[in-house]
């Protein structure tokens, strides 16, 4: 049985990422929990290349902005940039977790080819969570501001659930198409359920 765990929580902002992160944090005792809004914000000041600044200099619904008009192609070609910065500081943290023997649990807005490889080489627990209903992931964005962003209101959020819902369907297809186990986070109770059942099962402990 591996003894430590690493875990990957991937998702756009409002499916309940921070708060299943912390109910697993609690559940197995991980006591390192990373946020990759918190990545991107290092990352930022940091960066040389005057290409990387400029993707990273606005924000991820943004990003399309710099490829053109408005489409689905742009949105991922925009949000993929900006993954290519930070999923690759997210493949050198899960490195460094595995070769320390750390608990670890990752949740990130982004998540590329790149990075799925990293989770299969170096055997993460990784969940996609994603709100299929419109109307109950806008109502999810504007109330998280009452529950773990406590600062940050969801309506700036949810005005741009047309840009995550693009994110969102081509990060599902790319988790699934890579084995990655996806839930409709439509019952925060029985995903969480789900989802804490099949890190249990991931790391040898059905008993949970």
């Amino acid at each position: 049985m591996q003894k430590n765990k690493i875990i990957f929580i991937g998702g756009v902002p409002g499916v309940g990422k921070t708060s299943i992160s912390g109910m697993l944090a609690r559940k197995f005792g991980i006591d390192i929990m990373l946020s990759t809004d918190y990545l991107r914000e290092f990352v930022r000041p940091l960066v040389n290349d005057a290409n990387a600044r400029d993707i990273l200099s606005v924000s991820v619904y943004e990003a399309w902005k710099k490829f053109g008009e408005k489409s689905y192609e742009n949105i991922i070609k925009g949000y993929l940039k900006q993954s290519d910065y930070i999923c690759s500081g997210i493949s050198a943290t899960i490195d460094r977790a595995a070769k320390n023997g750390e608990n670890l649990i990752i949740e990130s807005l982004y998540f590329n080819e790149p990075l799925a490889e990293t989770i299969r080489q170096k055997g993460v627990c990784a969940a996609y969570i994603y709100i299929s209903d419109f109307t109950t992931h806008t109502k999810r964005l504007n109330e998280r501001q009452l529950y773990t962003h406590f600062n940050s209101p969801g309506q700036r959020l949810s005005a741009q659930l047309d840009v995550y819902g693009a994110i969102m369907k081509y990060s599902e297809a790319l988790a699934k198409k890579n084995g990655i186990d996806t839930f409709d986070n439509s019952d925060f109770q029985e995903t969480a359920k789900k989802i804490i059942d099949s890190v249990g099962r991931f790391y040898g402990n059905d008993k949970i």
